[in-house]
């Protein structure tokens, strides 16, 4: 038992050395394990705001995707680039415009050629139709016929007369419409008039006036610059000049 006490003192003795050197060297040799300085406050608070932010984030999401899409606004490259295509387009349109009106001015001019190739060969068909018709008459009367024959004012035409009659009136017609042109605004519209003209053999005018008015002072203004550009008429064949110049000729616009 002494022994035993004695042991056990001993190992006492030691182990208090031992912690007295471990409490020394902890207290005055050692950093501390923690910087409470550099500690951060947790607050019960924040905990709670912690836990809803994932529902809050949620909450946003699906907000956001109930919001229309956002409009994006094209480059200004694909605006040039669409500049450009207008510009072409109106250049095509420019020149198909031109090629139009120059078209339009080729066909008004062969319309005039055929006009006037066609009045010549009226004027050769009414001579030739005359002097047919004067070697006709001769041979069946036996006599020279007198070419000076004339029809008198107020005679009515038959046969030959009024064939020759009808052709000299179409081509002096013709004569006139080709000089007879509208503005825009009286285009397509119903108004008719007819002017009597009186003429001599020469085909220049002796009398001119209006017998049926549109009913549109503008209107009927254009139908006499027309006759009146026309003139002088064709020659007159020899036998209507007198019925031409006392009965004259009434010309209806448009028919």
């Amino acid at each position: 038992m002494p022994d035993f006490k004695k042991s056990l003192g001993l190992s006492l003795a030691i182990h208090c050395v031992i912690l007295s050197l471990f409490l020394i060297k902890f207290i005055f040799f050692s950093e501390p394990f923690i910087d409470l300085s550099q500690s951060i406050n947790v607050s019960i608070g924040d905990f709670e705001d912690a836990q809803k932010l994932p529902d809050k984030i949620e909450s946003e999401q699906s907000e956001d995707s109930k919001l229309p899409p956002k409009e994006v606004e094209p480059t200004t490259r694909p605006a040039i680039e669409k500049d450009k295509t207008i510009k072409t387009k109106d250049v095509s349109k420019t020149e198909d415009l031109d090629l139009k009106k120059i078209k339009a001015k080729q066909k008004a001019s062969l319309d005039k050629l055929k006009k006037n190739s066609a009045l010549e060969k009226i004027k050769q068909d009414l001579k030739k139709d005359s002097i047919a018709k004067l070697k006709s008459e001769s041979k069946k009367s036996g006599k020279p016929t007198n070419s000076r024959r004339i029809i008198a004012a107020g005679s009515a035409l038959a046969g030959l007369d009024k064939l020759q009659a009808n052709n000299y009136l179409a081509v002096l017609d013709q004569s006139v419409k080709q000089h007879w042109a509208l503005p825009q605004w009286l285009m397509n519209k119903p108004f008719k008039a007819q002017l009597l003209v009186k003429f001599n053999v020469q085909g220049q005018i002796l009398l001119l006036k209006i017998i049926s008015s549109s009913g549109n002072s503008s209107y009927d203004e254009y139908c006499l610059a027309a006759v009146e550009k026309a003139a002088p008429f064709p020659v007159v064949p020899e036998k209507l000049t007198e019925k031409f110049a006392v009965d004259g000729v009434v010309i209806g616009f448009p028919e």
